[in-house]
């Protein structure tokens, strides 16, 4: 990347993210890019704690993101919260055009690649404890079947992220009266966009059609 300061996220002062290491901690797939215009998507949090200055996160080694990263290049992780269309015939006390509603943060930092096995399994042991914490009888990687981890982790290429900087957009309408607001929520509960379950179903459907 070149040596000029990066754009801030666009995010007018309206949609000014209170928390943005909310969204970060309640969506933590993320594309991470890089300076070689490489994109990939895969989770990463913070190494110790939700205010820590350091994020964590691995993708598989064959891919040629993960030959490209090194120490030292500047990256840029996007977060993707919830979003959806926002279609006009709820707009009544203001009338508009179409939008979108979203919610997004950017993290901007240095990147440091971690090769050790026992930082990358540091890292997967973090990962997997924080995605499991909200199941009843957590999995852990202890569980994983004897050899399995040691055959996995010289196929995966970890990495940290010193954060330089975390911005946070929330277009949720908030610039719109009340009663439009109530609208708005009331028709994306009525007609929501198809969740990824649906989307696995189709999915499924077309396997058994091929």
């Amino acid at each position: 990347m070149a040596d000029n300061p990066a754009p801030p996220l666009y995010r007018p002062a309206a949609y000014d993210a209170a928390d943005p290491v909310k969204i970060i901690s309640d969506h933590p797939f993320a594309l991470l890019m890089s300076p070689q215009m490489h994109a990939t998507f895969t989770p990463i949090i913070f190494e110790f704690d939700d205010r820590s200055d350091v994020m964590v996160g691995h993708m598989a080694g064959r891919n040629a993101h993960a030959l490209s990263l090194q120490t030292g290049d500047k990256a840029l992780a996007v977060f993707s919260g919830p979003h959806a269309y926002i279609s006009p015939r709820w707009y009544v006390e203001k009338p508009s055009v179409p939008t979108w509603n979203y919610v997004a943060a950017h993290v901007r930092g240095t990147l440091e690649v971690v090769t050790d096995d026992a930082a990358q399994l540091a890292i997967l042991r973090r990962s997997i404890d924080l995605m499991e914490a909200g199941f009843d009888t957590p999995w852990s990687i202890d569980d994983a079947s004897e050899g399995k981890v040691d055959q996995l982790l010289p196929l995966i290429r970890s990495f940290r992220i010193h954060v330089d900087s975390i911005e946070g957009v929330t277009k949720l309408s908030q610039t719109h009266p009340a009663g439009d607001r109530a609208r708005i929520i009331a028709g994306l509960k009525a007609d929501p966009y198809p969740d990824l379950a649906d989307h696995m179903v189709q999915q499924e459907e077309a396997s058994y059609r091929a």
